[in-house]
């Protein structure tokens, strides 16, 4: 029940703030108003009726003046705009490019080690094959010749599976002769 009650407060407080807020504007447009608009409005009408030509002529001044003003006022936040906007298209553009060379060099160092990693396998292999060799060859003479062939056969080729190689090949199924169905109910 005190959650319910919360929103309601918070709600006559926010009611409360903007009743405030919207008295603190009035108040300020009437001072505005009294002190300055109606001042200079009773003294317009006062000049015009007094200087009828200068005061149209003022007026003229004031209406055409203010398209130039606004044309200043609107180019002036056309260009802030867009240089704030191609200044973030720059930040982006540049944070771009700066993360498409920090990728480009993590892909070439990948790329180098794959390849020092392949010269380093076939080094050793080499250098464990020709080890072998040796070994084998002056322990055993010409026969170790065969088995270090068989040897590096055994390592660098693909070998076949073990279940291949131990199952029997299963009987031709056209040379296989059915059995009838007679002989199997017989003993029903």
């Amino acid at each position: 029940m005190a959650r319910r009650e919360e929103p309601e407060d918070f709600q006559e407080g926010l009611t409360t703030y903007f009743g405030k807020c919207a008295e603190l504007v009035r108040q300020y447009a009437d001072v505005i108003e009294q002190r300055y608009a109606r001042p200079a409005l009773a003294l317009w009408i006062k000049n015009f009726k007094e200087k009828p030509i200068t005061m149209t002529f003022i007026a003229i001044l004031c209406i055409l003046s203010v398209l130039p003003i606004l044309s200043f006022v609107g180019i002036s936040l056309f260009i802030i705009s867009s240089i704030i906007f191609l200044a973030a298209v720059s930040a982006v553009m540049a944070c771009l490019v700066t993360e498409s060379i920090i990728v480009s060099i993590a892909i070439c160092a990948m790329c180098s080690l794959v390849v020092v990693a392949v010269l380093a396998t076939v080094f050793f292999l080499s250098v464990y094959s020709a080890t072998r060799f040796a070994l084998l060859v002056r322990s055993s003479g010409r026969s170790g010749f065969k088995e270090w062939a068989m040897e590096t056969k055994q390592h660098l080729l693909p070998v076949k599976g073990a279940e291949e190689e131990e199952k029997p090949n299963a009987p031709d199924v056209a040379t296989q002769h059915p059995i009838s169905d007679c002989a199997s109910h017989s003993d029903d």
